[in-house]
């Protein structure tokens, strides 16, 4: 019961009675995308890094490194310092979301009762999962950040491994955590965790763009740029695919449209202007742009490029959260 209590104003959301409204905190929004964010920059930085250290490239200055495993000496001295940068803003990003929920629970020292009675809801699953992910992203920061022996390499790779299957988790789970609020028609798709996968990866590639720009002199910088870039686009147009297939399901499924209120409601200017412009449109053309030229664009425009990313993830988030609550009253 106490586990039920303290998971009920985690979450602040399904309790609606008849003729009530549905109350879901404004720092929801803000865990919500720091959260995401952070996880999505953890899953691109780990992938990166563990695609590295077990790359088969012939590399003479590693000959003596065991076979199958290229460790710390396979990464670049730029790539060390991208992820140093990006592990680093993971965990800010994480800490700061852990905190937006904390407040938003009425009684944060009630935290610890999710993990002395856990039960098989979103919120209690989404809890281990996200303090899991947390000691996976501080060992990563910590590899990333001192010189350690071969042993605590091996130790932080499969640390790297294990938080890229929770960082997807956590990604995940967000969405489902507003789908599991049947009262609110417009979170009721099952696109909808897989719009907010696809969000906060594209959003942690963003991230990792505004890492390179802290390593603008380094060589190989635009390599990253490039490639992250791909990705990036790649991710953003998954995104645009699982929104409108997000729109089709729930308009289809519900007799009063719920998300025509993004459209054309309240928030149809930060939905138009916020996700679509600075989270799709906006971010499509620089890339695209930078991919047919066969060049990386400066620093400064990569800057722009990873905040009007970032911007597009929040405006998602925050018209989802304050569009459902306003049909669902």
């Amino acid at each position: 019961m106490l586990c039920r209590n303290a998971s009920r104003r985690a979450r602040r959301t399904a309790e609606t009675a008849r003729g009530g409204a549905v109350v879901f905190g404004e720092l929801i929004v803000w865990y919500l995308f720091l959260g995401g964010t952070a996880a999505g920059s953890f899953a691109v930085l780990s992938a990166i890094d563990l695609y590295t250290a077990f790359s088969h490239a012939n590399d003479p200055h590693l000959a003596r490194t065991p076979r199958g495993y290229r460790g710390r000496r396979a990464r670049s001295m730029t790539q060390r310092r991208i992820a140093r940068t990006g592990y680093a803003a993971a965990f800010v990003l994480l800490v700061a979301g852990m905190l937006c929920l904390l407040a938003d629970l009425g009684r944060p020292e009630a935290f610890y009762l999710l993990f002395l009675y856990p039960t098989g809801s979103f919120v209690s699953v989404g809890t281990f999962a996200l303090t899991l992910f947390g000691a996976c992203l501080v060992v990563a920061l910590a590899e990333s950040v001192l010189t350690l022996g071969p042993a605590w390499e091996r130790a932080a790779l499969v640390a790297k491994a294990l938080g890229a299957v929770l960082a997807v988790v956590v990604m995940v789970y967000t969405g489902l955590l507003l789908k599991s609020v049947v009262a609110v028609d417009l979170w009721q798709s099952a696109w909808l965790p897989v719009l907010f996968l696809f969000s906060a990866l594209s959003c942690g590639c963003g991230v990792v763009l505004l890492s390179t720009c802290f390593c603008v002199a380094s060589p190989g910088v635009l390599a990253w740029i490039r490639g992250l870039a791909i990705a990036d686009a790649v991710f953003i147009v998954l995104e645009a695919l699982s929104a409108a297939a997000c729109a089709v399901t729930v308009n289809a499924a519900s007799a009063g449209r719920p998300f025509d209120a993004l459209l054309a409601g309240e928030q149809s200017c930060v939905f138009w202007l916020g996700f679509v412009g600075c989270g799709i449109l906006a971010p499509l053309a620089i890339e695209a742009s930078a991919l047919a030229a066969r060049r990386s664009h400066r620093s400064s425009v990569v800057a722009v490029l990873a905040v009007l990313v970032l911007v597009g993830g929040l405006s998602l988030r925050f018209v989802l959260v304050n569009a459902g609550v306003q049909t669902a009253v």
